[in-house]
């Protein structure tokens, strides 16, 4: 019996392979086309919950993604929060795998830490292609974390525009390094203030990257016209920010209501939301709802992340490193 070969790639091959922001933000809005053409099949995530404050849990989110993809996958992920201060490790590390979807046999292997926070980065710079005005130049970051660096490097690409960025973080440490860091590396005005408020007043664009588990911004600064992209705990707003949007807006709603925590799910089960005043962004993609429709929209996007991102970002990944010939060769049963 012939033997099966994947290719294994580090974190240093995948940056080799030479993944960006535009190429993982060209997968993830083909995720969202095929999906909502009915041509993915994307069951639950699963949780492994060991005590978020405690220690953390592991995340297990398979998917097949069908049309030029054709493959699936699963990315198995550990989210431990204390793991920077207690470990020096990065909050969330893991793998993903990628499969033939007509031999089930694994084509690669692969470290999913970068690219992970890459994906989840770059649903909020798809969602800002069509959801955000294109003229927007002030965006507020809370939180200054890793996730956070990948959300402000999206938007800079989703909106060159984007000339300022004000960021506040409850460690005022962590906040000052990344202002200072993405300010250089993206060539723009990025500063630390000393509170949500003054961060989130007057900005154009806000984006929530915490684990807070009681809200953080509160309507009464909400710009009218703002783009609101929430990818941190999903409760980090006060439920008014929702309901006095224009258009709220999500990923997949199924699994929004499975996860139940998200705000949106939350406020649906205690009927502040109907359903159907909930738009799901592939049908935006598509063509068939409408996104941005007027300069004044408050347009709120709640995106839990979905597994046929990552099948479609690795994919690509996979395949510039086949033409590259980045990564190790390895057998799976190691019999020849």
């Amino acid at each position: 019996m012939q033997d099966v070969e994947f290719l294994y790639l580090n974190r240093a091959d995948v940056i080799a392979a030479g993944v960006d922001m535009p190429m993982v933000m060209d997968a993830i809005e083909d995720s969202f086309r095929l999906h909502h053409a009915g041509q993915t099949n994307l069951p639950w995530k699963t949780v492994l919950d060991l005590g978020e404050r405690e220690r953390g849990r592991g995340n297990a989110m398979p998917a097949y993604v069908g049309g030029e993809y054709d493959v699936f996958g699963i990315k198995w992920m550990g989210g431990f929060p204390n793991n920077p201060a207690r470990h020096g490790l990065p909050r969330a590390t893991g793998f993903f795998i990628l499969n033939d979807s007509w031999t089930g046999v694994p084509l690669a292997i692969m470290d999913t830490t970068l690219l992970s926070a890459m994906r989840t980065g770059a649903v909020t710079g798809v969602g800002a292609k069509y959801l955000a005005r294109q003229d927007s130049e002030s965006a507020a970051m809370i939180g200054a974390g890793v996730q956070a660096r990948t959300q402000l490097q999206t938007l800079k690409v989703a909106l060159p525009g984007l000339r300022e960025a004000r960021v506040f973080d409850i460690n005022r440490e962590t906040a000052r390094v990344f202002a200072d860091e993405m300010g250089k590396s993206l060539s723009m005005d990025v500063r630390k203030v000393d509170s949500a408020e003054e961060a989130v007043r007057d900005a154009d664009v806000v984006v929530t990257a915490t684990i807070a588990d009681e809200p953080i911004v509160k309507d009464a600064w909400m710009k009218p016209g703002s783009y609101f992209s929430a990818v941190g705990s999903y409760q980090e707003e006060e439920f008014a920010v929702v309901s006095n949007s224009d258009k709220v807006v999500v990923d997949g709603l199924e699994h929004v209501l499975h996860r139940e925590t998200p705000v949106v799910a939350l406020m649906i089960e205690r009927g502040m939301l109907e359903e159907d005043d909930v738009i799901e962004f592939g049908a935006i993609v598509a063509g068939e709802s409408p996104g941005r429709e007027m300069p004044e929209e408050r347009i709120f996007f709640s995106p839990i992340g979905m597994g046929t991102h990552d099948v479609c970002a690795c994919h690509k990944v996979y395949e510039l490193a086949l033409a590259k010939g980045v990564g190790t060769k390895l057998k799976l049963w190691g019999t020849e």
